[in-house]
């Protein structure tokens, strides 16, 4: 068990980022990459260990660059500059760099030259670099001021490199998710006739927010009852729960860099018997997963396995197959994705390190007090099996 208060002294950070660059190095060799570029905050964040000033919206504020040898080099956020140069002290203050906002044309000229100067001195400037995500003037400026580079796509490279968790960040993921399983408690505690969605969504935040999560994992949801379950709204409303309906709560945060999430399904009261129906197939086809979700299983064996079971209830045609599970680390939704193959036409081999979201839903009309149940749970894909991170108790009234 790793406990919030002395997080601190169980995970080994610094052993942390030497194993990602390591095997980012070993992916940008197989890749044939000699340059690494990255906007995307998760990206820089496994690369630098940079704690973003978040914004739910894409602004580039940030840059890193990683070559072959020498250590990272950190372009940050002007505003931030000051403290994150003075703090992160893996990062010679040599390699941190103030930048304006990167997508206006005027700011970006004197963020240019550096980069140049910086690539030159490492006699890189004209090898192959690889770039994860850009706007037009930020990649006409970096053509302009190596002309002789080749530019390609970096992203796949660094996305291989994070989808197999090293030991100390699957040490921050027990933490995570313990900091999840706290706000279901809360929530779930809360919930009763009378109160709204966003009440109970406010008591999860409150406890992300306390255990020191930085970030909601996604616009996270709390639906309830008929008018809001079928179709699921994705958000939570000021509609008050009532007895006899279903809550449907997909919720989660960041902590230190790595996100987790689950779902959850309670009953605010005596539950009909068809919601225990349609919540008894959602935990088998859960637990029917689970047993595939093992290493040299695929991706495509443990859908099927789901969609058997709903084909045995009849059920197929109220589930959402195109998506049941999704890697999570230090994006809140990673890949590789799976679900429907003839949709997706994503098929991959489990390997001991991945960690998943799995998320087998039913969404039911015309039932009273709702019918949309979805039961979702991190899963760590190990040696020997698998190990399910997020310990949240499922509802015992709906599973009786």
């Amino acid at each position: 068990m790793y406990f919030i208060t002395d997080w601190a002294k169980r995970i080994d950070f610094d052993r942390m980022r030497e194993m990602r660059l390591k095997t980012l190095r070993e992916k940008m060799g197989k890749n044939g990459l000699d340059v690494l570029i990255n906007l995307r905050p998760e990206n820089i964040r496994y690369i630098t260990g940079l704690h973003p000033n978040w914004f739910p919206y894409v602004q580039f504020r940030n840059l890193s660059i990683f070559t072959e040898k020498g250590n990272p080099l950190l372009f940050v956020d002007e505003g931030d500059f000051p403290h994150r140069k003075k703090f992160m002290d893996w990062i010679a203050p040599e390699c941190i760099f103030p930048v304006p906002l990167l997508e206006i044309p005027e700011m970006l000229r004197s963020t240019l030259k550096v980069i140049r100067e910086k690539l030159s001195e490492r006699g890189v400037s004209e090898k192959r670099i690889g770039l994860d995500l850009l706007n037009m003037n930020i990649l006409e400026g970096l053509r302009e001021i190596l002309p002789k580079a080749q530019f390609v796509d970096g992203d796949e490279c660094v996305k291989e490199a994070r989808m197999i968790k090293n030991e100390e960040e699957i040490k921050a993921m027990r933490v995570s998710s313990i900091c999840v399983e706290m706000g279901f408690h809360s929530a779930i505690k809360a919930i009763q006739p009378g109160k709204r969605e966003c009440e109970i969504l406010g008591e999860a935040s409150r406890t992300f927010t306390s255990l020191g999560m930085e970030i909601a994992q996604c616009q996270s949801i709390v639906a309830s009852g008929e008018e809001n379950l079928s179709p699921l709204a994705r958000f939570a409303t000021d509609k008050m729960i009532q007895n006899g309906e279903l809550v449907f709560m997909d919720m989660g945060g960041c902590f230190n860099g790595i996100f987790a999430e689950a779902t959850r399904t309670v009953v605010c009261g005596k539950p009909h018997p068809r919601q225990k129906e349609i919540y008894k197939i959602v935990y088998e086809a859960l637990q029917k997963v689970f047993d595939h979700m093992k290493s040299g299983k695929t991706s495509e064996e443990a859908y099927h396995a789901q969609l058997k079971v709903y084909q045995r209830y009849d059920m197929e045609k109220f589930a959402h197959l195109t998506l049941l599970g999704h890697s999570i680390g230090l994006g809140g939704s990673e890949p590789p994705n799976f679900g429907d193959p003839t949709i997706s036409g994503n098929v991959f081999e489990f390997k001991p390190g991945m960690v998943f979201s799995v998320e087998p839903t039913l969404i039911v009309p015309s039932v009273p007090g709702g019918g949309g149940v979805r039961i979702e749970d991190e899963i760590l894909i190990t040696e020997t099996g698998n190990e399910i991170l997020t310990k949240i108790p499922y509802d015992e009234a709906l599973l009786s």
